[in-house]
């Protein structure tokens, strides 16, 4: 009788047919259950890049009303067997430009949610797990203020 929150996976093929996007998966599976949703924007990046779709287009099909909790974390830069770009998630590196950019967008749509960054391989020293827990702080003041603001107007 714990409340539980499912997260969106990263991926690294996709289905060549699928009679349903994730984003509506994940809000059937969430709305049938009676669980939340743990959002892993590295994830989105990764699975964006590596299948070709726009993690933006995603995000807004995302059900953002029901994230309990976002996750970030860096990703490992690879080519696949053809030479296209590869993301894996690794846990292992600071947070990339593209999903902090991401994170705002979330932010400024749901206003502050607990967020975790996940760092679980080559730890670094404390200064650079701050400066990365920093920054999360910093996004979540400047866009949920923004959040804020457009529901006051909105």
């Amino acid at each position: 009788k714990r409340p539980i929150l499912l997260e969106n996976p990263a991926t690294y093929v996709a289905f060549t047919e699928s009679s349903i996007p994730e984003t509506e998966f994940l809000d059937a599976i969430a709305r049938q259950s009676g669980c939340g949703l743990l959002l892993d924007v590295n994830n989105i990046h990764v699975s964006a890049v590596n299948n070709g779709f726009d993690a933006m287009s995603y995000l807004k099909a995302f059900p953002l009303e029901r994230i309990g909790e976002i996750h970030l974390a860096g990703h490992a830069e690879d080519v696949d067997d053809t030479g296209a770009p590869l993301l894996i998630d690794a846990h292992d590196r600071p947070v990339d430009d593209a999903v902090w950019a991401l994170y705002a967008f979330v932010i400024r749509q749901t206003g502050p949610l607990p967020t975790l960054i996940e760092w679980d391989n080559d730890v670094p020293e404390w200064p650079v797990l701050k400066r990365e827990a920093v920054l999360a702080e910093a996004i979540m003041a400047k866009e949920g203020e923004r959040f804020l603001l457009g529901a006051r107007h909105g």
